[in-house]
Formats: structure tokens, sequence, C-alpha cells
């Protein structure tokens, strides 16, 4: 008679990889951060620059 494994499965059997949930996850991560760009994007990225100097800085400071 030859040995048999009864031992099919048990702890430590899972598949280590993505589960559904993970890649959903990621997913709406991404779906996220592409509607903050498009929404948010310009007042981020196109700041108002300001013409004032360095000294006028200093001064507004100061005061």
């Amino acid at each position: 008679m030859g040995q048999t494994n009864v031992n099919a499965g048990g702890p430590g059997s899972g598949d280590g990889g993505f589960g559904a949930g993970m890649i959903i996850g990621i997913i709406l991560l991404i779906l996220i951060v592409l509607v903050l760009i498009v929404y948010a994007g310009p007042k981020i990225f196109l700041t108002p620059t300001n013409t004032k100097s360095l000294l006028d800085l200093f001064q507004a400071i100061a005061a």
C-alpha cells in the first residue's frame, strides 16, 4: 500500500496574490486621484505668481 496525503489544504494554503478587494481598492484610489487632479488641478498647479520683490516681502512681514 502506498502512502496517501490526507493533509490536502489547511492553514497556509492561500494563493498569496491580490484578492478582488485589493484590486477594487486600487482602482478606487486611482479614480479618486484622477478626480482630484481634474477638479482641483488648476488651483494647485496654476497658482498666480506675485511679481513683488523680495524686499517688499520682508517689509510686509516686518510691518
